[in-house]
């Protein structure tokens, strides 16, 4: 920690989006004499997707988790722990160097008691507090009177930070791959019976944004040979989603498909989606799709008003950061969005707390630049060579697993 900042209060306001509250006089106050700065989250974009990402500065892929919804024998299901060990979040982290770490979740009505009653009652040091309140059920009077407690309680030398992990975004259309995947006959469907026939299908969506090869030898009725027939589905799908999918203006629903290689690595690569669909600004999966469903025809049209957080475009859903302390810079905004795991390491840079294995570095940007001269950002992340031992391990771990 540093010499001076020993409290600090940050209020999680989820579902937040910066736009919503920025005219708000205590927000103006704070913000001339804080850093902010916007965050995107990574596909795929789902709401516990984004509580990791924010909340640990860890990306969820690193422990196995991936979507919460997942396809197990053509059936979906629902999943929000991931394979491994979920990892450490702020609390802990700042409990492991010394911090008295309060962590709350309240109604919006109870945002400012919460920090008066933790003023009042705390006089431990270094000391924080968390609390969290759903951007839906809190007043814009709260939101004032919540900060105005919060600032007295950190005084000049403290912390005080508001953050949003993400907003939902308006959604135009709705769009399901799997109808485009049939009319391409990379899924086969009974005339008759309407349904699928796998043994003859390559390919499917399943989620908010899972496109799966259905692999000989892994799926229960693979159809596509390992190595050079999956590549080469994958190869197709990689194109002509992003050229083919067209709405009925001609307009263009995906703006890309990734290989699972372009966006992981690590242990869990092996249990990623071998394609991640990312929606153009507007469009997002259909909720049969999600489900690994079919709708009366690709594009549907919701209901007017109709918001999504999961599945829409990261950039759509830009959480926030806005934070004041004497080592973060007054009165700036940086000048391009950052990964939504920067809150984490943001956060512990500035109260002067080392931190390794996160995915994601402090914005030196957001920072004075008298204490980066004291205090250099590193990088949180780990080496990701192997050692022999842990080769072994995982190659251990595959072959367990029916994947080597």
């Amino acid at each position: 920690m540093t010499d001076t900042t020993q409290r600090a209060v940050i209020i999680w306001l989820s579902g937040a989006a910066s736009a919503s509250i920025r005219d708000l006089p205590e927000v103006q106050a704070l913000a001339r004499r804080a850093a902010f700065i916007e965050l995107d989250p990574a596909p795929i974009s789902s709401p516990q997707a984004h509580y990791y990402q924010a909340f640990s500065g860890r990306l969820p892929a690193t422990f196995g988790f991936f979507d919460t919804l997942l396809p197990r024998n053509y059936d979906i299901i629902e999943e929000t722990t991931g394979r491994g060990t979920p990892p450490r979040m702020l609390p802990d982290l700042l409990r492991t160097v010394g911090w008295t770490v309060s962590f709350e979740e309240v109604p919006g009505a109870m945002l400012a008691a919460s920090i008066e009653q933790w003023a009042a009652a705390n006089t431990s040091s270094p000391a924080c507090l968390i609390v969290k309140c759903a951007a839906t059920g809190v007043e814009a009077s709260m939101i004032g009177r919540a900060l105005q407690l919060a600032e007295k309680a950190v005084g000049e030398t403290g912390l005080l930070a508001l953050f949003s992990e993400a907003h939902p975004a308006p959604v135009e259309r709705f769009v399901n791959i799997n109808n485009f995947l049939a009319d391409m006959g990379i899924i086969e469907r009974d005339e008759q019976s309407n349904q699928v026939n796998w043994q003859n299908s390559l390919a499917y969506y399943a989620g908010h944004g899972q496109i799966w090869v259905n692999l000989l030898g892994r799926d229960a009725q693979g159809a596509v040979h390992p190595q050079d027939e999956y590549e080469e589905v994958r190869e197709t799908l990689v194109k002509a989603l992003p050229a083919k999918l067209r709405d009925e203006d001609g307009s263009l629903a995906i703006e890309r498909v990734y290989r699972k290689e372009e966006l992981y690595s690590g242990d869990y690569l092996f249990c990623a989606p071998d394609l991640v669909a990312v929606f153009r600004p507007g469009y997002a999966p259909s909720p049969c799709s999600t489900r690994l469903e079919f709708d009366e025809a690709t594009f549907s049209t919701p209901a007017s008003g109709t918001t999504v957080e999961a599945g829409a475009h990261p950039s759509q859903l830009s959480g926030f950061l806005l934070a004041a302390a004497p080592s973060l810079a007054a009165g700036i905004s940086a000048s391009e969005h950052a990964a939504l795991t920067a809150i984490v390491p943001t956060l512990l840079h500035a109260l002067g707390v080392e931190y390794v294995d996160l995915d994601g570095s402090a914005v030196a940007e957001l920072f004075a630049p008298s204490y980066l001269e004291t205090h250099p950002i590193r990088s949180g992340a780990q080496s990701q060579e192997l050692s022999a031992e842990d080769e072994e391990l995982i190659i251990g771990h595959l072959r367990d697993l029916g994947y080597v």
